[in-house]
């Protein structure tokens, strides 16, 4: 994939994917909310059905409550008095007439004991055998005077036929023995159901009365009643609630409360609420249309941005990779050109100015390289002087052995020694050439001071393997000579001795009996800001650039540690990493 093209997919993704995502968790977010709002709201409407349908079987029970304690009633049953029935009606026609039309009864049925059989409307009703052999009877017989209901579902219980009615029946009892002298029958027209749910229910919505089986026992399209649907399982768990499944083939949120019509069964009725979901996600496809648009809005940015700005960077990133990959292959003739943009501009003057400096070091370098190389070329050449001055001092060391001058060819050779060590290029040495060229040198010193002093060398074996710094014994060695012994002290005595410590460290003791060092000196030198002065003017520049040495090849751990007393005499300690080869350990 092309470098513009990550870009721009960069930038697609960055941009168009948080709004997305936003859009999707705005869409959840009040689709969900949305589901709980109108659930509760279609809970509160189904609880005021309910309360309405309980204001229903309320008039319904005052009626049978009144019709069955009536004296008129209670003489036709027991007596087959026509007339006393006819006296119920027209004596308590007030009241009777006002609840039989505020209940919207279809008929009312009495059943005497003897077995008459008396109908308002004289529709065609079953016989008291019939209805003796009905579970409606039966039902009535259990209750013992409580109102009994039996819903559209359940009305072949009383009559075989196909009408769908609501009926409530009560066992009619002698109110002076509370004998069962008859049977009252009240059935509601479905008319009262649907005044009932005509002012609540929603238009975009179906509100029905479901018993336990799944049967519709009420539906405000009566076609619907005695269809049967699949109850969802959490309606047979929870008592109310919402949720959502599909009904008739589409999402739907359904809500559900129970509901009963005998007070004394459980509830096996349920108040149901069905609502499309395409209704309820309406207030939503505001939000997803936005999220649309802003997709498409921020697409349309971005291709412009990228035409507009993003190209002109790429571009120049682009040539500037080019012109990167030009100067890699040496061709620092390479130059970038000048843009629109003062950022990028910038950029491609610091390239520029980039590239002219390294030709510039480049040509330096050159210069530095053969100068080097020149000055290699010399150092070659003057290499023969160190050689014909090794050659004439085996000269003079044969001159003097054939005259029989020992001390002569003794110096001779110790000084060839010495020259040896000196010349050397390398920085370190092994600890035994070390001790050998600071031997040498108190060989030549003996002869020179006619044998004035003594010095002794103890040395560990295994020390002589590892490296030390080159020339630091010659020149302390030096400065002992020079300070620390008088020029008529006879009895001079100087010892080195080396080895290993606890800590894996190389240590160097150089000891004399000279005159020693005051107490003001060794205090000075333990302090950075007196010490270059104390040793030039009193140790001596020697010891001076020995410890510098020291410090700047070893580091502060290392060094020299001076111990001294007046006319007694001084040791110097010298600690080193010990190191068998390659560079120094710091």
């Amino acid at each position: 994939m092309k470098f513009q093209n990550k870009i721009l997919l960069a930038f697609l993704l960055l941009i168009l994917l948080p709004i997305f995502i936003l859009g999707l968790v705005s869409y959840h977010v009040t689709s969900t909310t949305l589901k709980d709002k109108v659930g509760e709201e279609t809970l509160y409407t189904l609880e005021s059905i309910g309360l309405n349908l309980q204001m229903v079987l309320s008039e319904v029970n005052t009626l049978s409550n009144y019709i069955i304690s009536s004296r008129e009633v209670q003489d036709f049953i027991k007596y087959n008095d026509e007339k006393s029935l006819l006296d119920f009606y027209n004596q308590g026609q007030a009241i009777a007439g006002l609840l039989y039309g505020q209940s919207k009864l279809n008929d009312l049925v009495l059943y005497s004991k003897a077995g008459q059989v008396y109908s308002f409307q004289r529709t065609d009703i079953p016989s008291f055998q019939q209805f003796q052999k009905s579970e409606f009877f039966q039902l009535l017989k259990a209750e013992e005077g409580r109102s009994v209901w039996i819903t559209t579902a359940d009305s072949h219980k009383f009559m075989e036929n196909d009408k769908l009615i609501f009926s409530q029946g009560r066992v009619i009892k002698d109110l002076n023995t509370l004998n069962d002298i008859g049977y009252l029958i009240l059935d509601v027209r479905l008319d009262r159901f649907d005044e009932v749910f005509q002012a609540l229910q929603q238009d975009d919505s179906q509100t029905m009365i479901v018993n336990d089986r799944g049967e519709v026992v009420y539906h405000l399209n009566h076609e619907m009643i005695g269809e049967r649907i699949a109850l969802p399982q959490e309606m047979m768990v929870s008592q109310s609630g919402t949720l959502i499944d599909h009904w008739e083939k589409e999402k739907s949120l359904i809500s559900y409360i129970p509901i009963t019509f005998n007070e004394n069964e459980g509830s096996s009725f349920y108040l149901v609420s069905i609502k499309p979901w395409s209704f309820i996600i309406n207030e939503t496809k505001f939000i997803r249309d936005i999220t649309i648009l802003l997709v498409i809005v921020v697409t349309v940015f971005a291709i412009c941005f990228k035409q507009l700005f993003l190209n002109k960077i790429i571009h120049f990133i682009t040539e500037f990779q080019a012109n990167m990959k030009q100067v890699e292959k040496g061709q620092l003739s390479t130059r970038m050109r000048t843009f629109a943009y003062r950022e990028l501009n910038q950029l491609a003057k610091s390239f520029n100015r980039m590239v002219e400096e390294i030709s510039t070091l480049l040509i330096r370098v050159k210069n530095e390289q053969e100068r080097k190389r020149k000055a290699e070329f010399k150092v070659l050449q003057n290499q023969i002087n160190p050689h014909f001055l090794y050659n004439t001092l085996e000269s003079i060391n044969s001159m003097a052995v054939l005259h029989g001058s020992r001390e002569i060819s003794k110096m001779t050779i110790n000084l060839g020694k010495l020259l040896r060590i000196s010349i050397n290029s390398d920085d370190r040495v092994l600890v035994s050439d070390e001790v050998r060229h600071a031997i040498s040198y108190l060989e030549i010193q003996k002869i020179r001071f006619n044998e004035r002093f003594t010095f002794e060398i103890n040395c560990d074996k295994e020390l002589e393997h590892y490296y030390i710094l080159k020339l630091v014994l010659q020149p302390l060695v030096e400065n002992t000579l020079k300070h620390g012994f008088d020029r008529n002290k006879l009895d001079g005595y100087i010892s080195i001795r080396g080895g290993i410590s606890n800590t894996n460290q190389g240590f160097l003791f150089i000891e004399d009996n000279g005159c020693g060092i005051s107490k003001d000196v060794l205090a000075a030198f333990n302090e950075s800001n007196k010490w270059r002065k104390t040793l030039n003017q009193s140790i001596g520049c020697g010891v001076m650039n020995v410890q510098e040495r020291m410090k700047l090849f070893y580091g502060d751990r290392y060094g020299m540690m001076i111990c001294s007393q007046e006319n007694e005499g001084t040791m110097i300690k010298l600690t080193f990493p010990l190191s068998e080869g390659g560079q120094h350990d710091l």
